[in-house]
């Protein structure tokens, strides 16, 4: 998990439209780490800044409003256990947020443009943290993830990055040489873990790397570049399009590109901008109209969260300012600025101890973000249509087949069910391209089953499941299930068509976030659920409206035996029965 503070819009109206979580079935949103508590939260957004200098001072103010709050998240009983370390909002003293305490204290303390610099009553703060991260730090050089790692040496490398920033950032001052004394200690103790432990995830051998080539450009040791090299030998996870194997556009993928550029730049490792620069490629196509990244055909928990692209801010900046620099990576970088600037205040180290990455100089206008494409991205089995304000993702080997958005307007997932031996959700395997549409497709067979041959006795010691494998089948039934997708100039068309088993009955989910205002639609008695049976209903959020029809109503039955629950969204549903033929235009 990423160490950050976590900023929030959540008394603007449009960030709430933001938190819109859709449970798909394929990944559960879990928390993967403890990390800075809601009350670190900044909650007045930031104007646009007319060039980097402004947003620099911005973030460095941002910074300097978290120092209190941070501060009484510190424990200062001295007879306490925890003394020095620091809280999260479950009231959990951890290593990683203690590590964060450090990294914002030392960037106010480090800029002259901080009400808090040179402020000496700060490095005492940090020194307690830095003792308490010895403290809790095992004798293997790991630390714990409380929240599910053990002795984990990749979360020990998550802690190392700040603690390394931190370092670079303070060991010009004379003044902090206990604090530096202190967290030396702590990240040589670590290296001896990372030059031998392992890993569970395929981020985690980056992450890990990462932290060997921070620590051996300040502590060389022929063993950190050997570790990085075995890692390194597996040959980075990265498919044809250019996404890394987990899939995760919000967290992972981004933290891979900063690993392996950390890795390229501390390691002399220059051929791992390869592979930053061809996933920059492919995330310009991953945008939606209002600066949102596109989750979900992530394999990790943040399929279908709400997230934005700040977390590729530095890689994009540093790509665009190294080399020639891509006007279209330049691009990027100004739609974030505008997006989310005060979401960047994470990265706020970065900025320090590498000038060249603050600069505009190298700057190239005329490059634009890509609004008009039809791309496939085989590997995740997505497509993404964009077509300027308009925008929609077809998914295969998802509940969820098709989402679509209109500027801040979202209609976040699009499913169906039928009560198929309660095994109906609808789930192609591939999507698959014919002419100007896109193909979905899904089957299903179930019967029932006969007696046991003569010679034959249950097995009463394993489920009866498992044991009627053995039994003959009989009154076998079946069900097909395809949909069109085809889109024109912004339209899109759905044809929906099940053939197969008679009488079984269906529902289409179409779920928007909550906060807009439907129209053409029927409340039913479960909060939050619709019934469609006119020609044309409308959802508008703001200034945008999404139409779409014609409806169709056949029963009232939403919750669909074997159907995943319902989202927390306002879920409008078209129903009926099969056999099914039902076409439905949307934008």
């Amino acid at each position: 998990m990423e160490i950050q503070l976590t900023l929030d819009k959540s008394n603007l109206k449009k960030m709430n439209r933001r938190d819109f979580l859709h449970n798909t079935g394929a990944a559960s949103l879990i928390a993967t780490g403890i990390i800075f508590p809601d009350t670190l939260r900044a909650s007045v957004p930031f104007s646009e800044s007319g060039s980097f200098d402004e947003l620099f001072i911005k973030l460095i103010q941002l910074n300097d409003e978290q120092v209190p709050k941070m501060l009484q998240l510190q424990n200062r009983n001295k007879t306490s256990k925890h003394f020095g370390g620091v809280c999260d909002n479950w009231k959990i003293y951890n290593p990683h947020s203690s590590a964060g305490l450090i990294k914002t204290l030392s960037v106010s303390y480090s800029s002259e443009k901080s009400k808090y610099y040179g402020d000496e009553s700060l490095i005492e703060t940090m020194v307690l943290a830095a003792k308490y991260l010895l403290k809790i730090q095992h004798s293997d050089g790991t630390i714990d993830l409380l929240s599910t790692n053990f002795h984990s040496t990749p979360d020990t490398a998550f802690v190392v990055e700040p603690i390394w920033l931190s370092y670079q950032l303070m060991k010009q001052d004379e003044k902090a040489t206990q604090l530096l004394d202190l967290l030396k200690q702590f990240m040589l103790k670590a290296g001896e873990a990372f030059v031998a432990g392992g890993i569970h995830t395929p981020n985690h051998r980056w992450v890990v790397s990462m932290a060997l080539a921070m620590l051996n450009h300040t502590f060389p040791d022929e063993r950190y570049k050997n570790r990085i090299s075995e890692w390194l030998r597996e040959g980075v996870d990265m498919d044809e399009d250019g996404q890394y194997e987990e899939k995760s556009t919000y967290i992972y993928t981004p933290l891979t590109n900063r690993c392996l550029m950390n890795i390229a730049m501390y390691d002399n490792r220059p051929e791992l901008w390869e592979y930053v620069d061809k996933n920059l490629e492919m995330m310009m196509y991953y945008v939606h109209p209002n600066g949102e990244v596109e989750t979900g055909a992530s394999g990790r928990q943040d399929q279908f969260q709400a997230g934005f692209m700040e977390h590729y801010y530095l890689p994009y900046k540093m790509a665009a300012t190294r080399g020639k620099g891509k006007p279209e990576f330049w691009a990027m970088v100004s739609l974030i600025e505008k997006t989310v600037p005060e979401k960047l205040l994470t990265y706020l180290p970065y900025f320090m101890i590498n000038p060249w990455i603050s600069n505009d100089f190298h700057k190239k206008e005329g490059g634009t973000v890509p609004d008009n494409y039809v791309k496939e991205f085989r590997g995740s089995n997505l497509v993404r249509i964009r077509r300027g304000n308009i925008d929609a993702s077809i998914l295969g080997n998802n509940p969820t087949f098709l989402t679509l958005s209109k500027g801040n307007a979202v209609l976040a997932s699009v499913r169906l069910a039928s009560a198929f031996f309660g095994r109906g959700q609808f789930k192609s395997k591939t999507v698959e391209k014919s002419g100007n549409s896109f193909i979905l497709k899904w089957e299903f067979h179930w019967g029932y089953f006969q007696p046991l041959p003569e010679n034959q006795k249950p097995n009463y010691e394993i489920p009866f499941d498992e044991d009627r494998k053995r039994r003959r089948q009989s009154e076998r039934q079946s069900l097909q299930a395809q949909i069109t997708v085809t889109e024109k100039n912004g339209i899109f068309e759905l044809g929906f068509e099940l053939e197969g088993t008679e009488n079984v009955p269906l529902a289409i989910e179409f779920a928007f976030r909550k906060g807009g205002k439907l129209t053409g639609v029927e409340t039913l008695a479960e909060p939050d659920t619709f019934l469609f049976k006119n020609d044309l209903a409308k959802y508008s959020f703001e200034n945008e409206t999404i139409e779409f029809g014609p409806g169709l109503a056949e029963h009232e039955w939403t919750a669909i035996r074997g159907a995943l629950p319902k989202p927390a969204g306002d879920c409008v549903y078209i129903t009926g029965f099969t056999l099914f033929k039902h076409q439905i235009k949307i934008g």
